[in-house]
C-alpha cells in the first residue's frame, strides 16, 4: 500500500501536515523518513505517511520454545565464528521478552565491545534471522553481564537531555535505529515530559524516534 508523502523543513510537520489533511491522530499513523536534504541555511524532510489499519483483536503470538531454540542456535553460531569458545547461553522469560543471557568468563567486555557495538550487532543479526524465519517480530533480546540495565539507564539519562533541549526552544530531535524494546523505553520516559511526543519512523524491527515540541 503506497503512502502519501509529505515534505516540510522537519519530521513534525510533514506528519502534522498529513494528520491535518486526512484527520488522522499521532496514534493511528505510520511514517517513514524517505529523503532529506541539507542546504546551508535548512533542512529539508521527505515523509511517507501512512493510515494504520483499525485496531484489530490480533495478539502477538507467544514465543515457543522451537523459537527460543531457533535463536540461541543463531546466537551459538556467531559465538562460535567469533572465537568465544565454552560460552554458556541461558534463557529467562519475562512478561514481554525472552532474554538470551550469555556468559563468557573473563570476556565478557570483549564480546560486548566498545560502546556496546558487539552486542547490538550481534542483536540486529539475530532479530533479522528470527523476522525472516517467523515472518513477524519476536521479542527475544541478547544480554551480556549487566548490559542491558547500563544501556538502559544510558538511554533514560540521554533522552531526558533530548527532551530538555527540545523544551528550551520549539523543536525536534531524531534518535539513531533502535530496536522495538528501546523505542518503547524511549516513549515511556517522554510521557513524563509535558508538551512533548515521540512517533516512530521507519520500517521493519529498527526504527527512529522522533521527539518533537511541535506537535
Amino acid at each position: 500500500m503506497n503512502g502519501i508523502r509529505k515534505t516540510a523543513p522537519t519530521v513534525s510537520q510533514a506528519v502534522g501536515d498529513f494528520m491535518t489533511e486526512n484527520s488522522v491522530s499521532l496514534e493511528s499513523l505510520s511514517a517513514n523518513l524517505v529523503g532529506e536534504k541539507i542546504f546551508t541555511d535548512k533542512r529539508e524532510y521527505t515523509v511517507e505517511c501512512f493510515k494504520k489499519n483499525p485496531v484489530s483483536t490480533w495478539v502477538q503470538p507467544e514465543t515457543s520454545d522451537a523459537d527460543i531454540e531457533f535463536a540461541r542456535d543463531i546466537v551459538a553460531k556467531l559465538l562460535a565464528l567469533m572465537r568465544f569458545i565454552g560460552a554458556a547461553i541461558s534463557v529467562k522469560k519475562e512478561a514481554e521478552t525472552v532474554i538470551l543471557k550469555i556468559s563468557t568468563p573473563g570476556k565478557d567486555g570483549l564480546l560486548i565491545g566498545k560502546n556496546g557495538q558487539n552486542i547490538m550487532a550481534m542483536q540486529y543479526i539475530l532479530t533479522i534471522a528470527m523476522d525472516k524465519n517467523l515472518r513477524r517480530h519476536a521479542p527475544i533480546i541478547i544480554d551480556i553481564d549487566s548490559y542491558r540495565d547500563k544501556r538502559a539507564a544510558y538511554l533514560r539519562s540521554t533522552v531526558k537531555t533530548m527532551a530538555e533541549k527540545v523544551l528550551m526552544e520549539p523543536s525536534e530531535t531524531i534518535t539513531d535505529f533502535l530496536p522495538s524494546y528501546e523505542r518503547k523505553l524511549l516513549h515511556e520516559e517522554i510521557k513524563s515530559f509535558d508538551g512533548l511526543k515521540t512517533f516512530s519512523v521507519g520500517k521493519g524491527s529498527y526504527k527512529k524516534v522522533v521527539i518533537t515540541s511541535l506537535l
